[in-house]
């Protein structure tokens, strides 16, 4: 293991990886990534993968909107690596939140994000047998898709080793060296690592790492559920990426013509910890999520219900991430608090 690095990341995720590709390729060797487990074992790992830029936040519609570009581009950057779906992403939205929907979609195409409205006549070019019931108005983004994590992760991490990174997987920082309130060392069980500067990228273990700095970071974790499924044959293929506000659902196309499937927010948090938590779907959740499911498509009663897993999100109060110079703390910066964005905002983050 090294002794002294210009820079060390913690955490093997979307963001750590990123990171560490785009400070080797502005030409800085000397940097080390720690990771716990093995790369994209965390949240990144559990991601859905969905990538969309309808946002209301300026600020994330600009970083989704370059990783869109940075995931379309990837082949070429990486020997040939394509970690990215484009199938189109399709938003349902209820009445009552139009106006706000007509704000949104006028803001991002000011931006450059290629979306528009579909009339709700069209839907079923979209999406076969659509129940339309409680649909007020639907945006469909062409470009936008779904990506492969452990690809990804994989790709960044191995792009930046050609160039002397250094990657250690299996090896948890255990603790931060301070002195004089600027950082001067990585704690692990192998040793210590000797450094000016730490990036805590650590996902659901951000505020554990910010805790030895001295930093009380806001950060809620929760646990959240995802299913596949596999439709009857008989059942239209499903093939775009779909965020339904309607029924708190977003779902997108699998291999072999089955569907991943999970429940977005407004929902109650359900705390957890991240070293201690129950990996497996509920058998509540997967009842729940089928019956939305069916509700919407009645094609799909019959489902066969194939797996299902737990992951988790590291949330900030505002729902927005936690990007720079940590406070107080000389040479440590944070990207932390993805709130279940970060996978998608991570090659853009990086890159900033």
């Amino acid at each position: 293991m090294r002794k002294t690095a210009d820079v060390v990341i913690i955490g093997g995720g979307a963001l750590g990886t990123s990171i560490l590709y785009n400070l080797t390729k502005l030409g800085l060797s000397s940097v080390v990534l720690l990771e716990k487990g093995a790369l994209c074992s965390g949240s990144s790992g559990d991601s859905a993968a969905m990538v969309r830029q309808h946002y209301s936040n300026e600020v994330s519609i600009r970083l989704v909107k370059k990783s869109l570009e940075i995931f379309k581009e990837f082949p070429e950057e990486f020997d040939g690596v394509n970690v990215f779906t484009s199938t189109g992403w399709l938003f349902l939205c209820p009445p009552e939140a139009s106006t706000v929907f007509k704000q949104n979609m006028a803001q991002l195409n000011n931006l450059g994000v290629q979306t528009r409205e579909i009339p709700l006549n069209e839907m079923t070019d979209f999406l076969p047998e659509l129940n339309p019931e409680g649909i007020g108005c639907v945006a469909f983004e062409p470009e936008s898709g779904y990506a492969n994590p452990h690809n990804m992760t994989e790709a960044f991490a191995s792009k930046s080793k050609e160039k002397g990174a250094s990657v250690y997987i299996n090896t948890p920082a255990i603790n931060i060296r301070l002195t004089n309130g600027h950082v001067s060392g990585v704690l692990t069980e192998e040793g210590e690592i000797s450094t000016r500067v730490i990036v805590n990228a650590a996902g659901p273990w951000a505020k554990t790492v910010g805790n030895w700095a001295g930093l009380s970071l806001p950060l809620e974790i929760s646990r959240e559920q995802d299913i596949i499924m596999h439709p009857p044959n008989s059942a239209p293929p499903l093939r775009y990426v779909v965020s339904s506000m309607v029924d708190r659902t977003y779902f997108r196309p699998e291999t072999g013509g089955s569907i991943l499937v999970g429940t977005g927010h407004p929902k109650e948090n359900e705390p957890a910890d991240p070293d201690k938590y129950n990996r497996k779907a509920d058998s509540d959740f997967i009842n729940d999520v089928t019956r939305r499911m069916v509700k919407r498509f009645p094609a799909f009663n019959g489902a066969e219900f194939r797996t299902g897993w737990a992951g988790l999100y590291t949330i900030t109060p505002d729902w927005n991430m936690i990007l720079g110079r940590a406070p107080g703390v000389e040479g440590l910066y944070l990207a932390v608090g993805g709130s279940g964005h970060s996978f998608k905002l991570a090659p853009a983050a990086g890159l900033c």
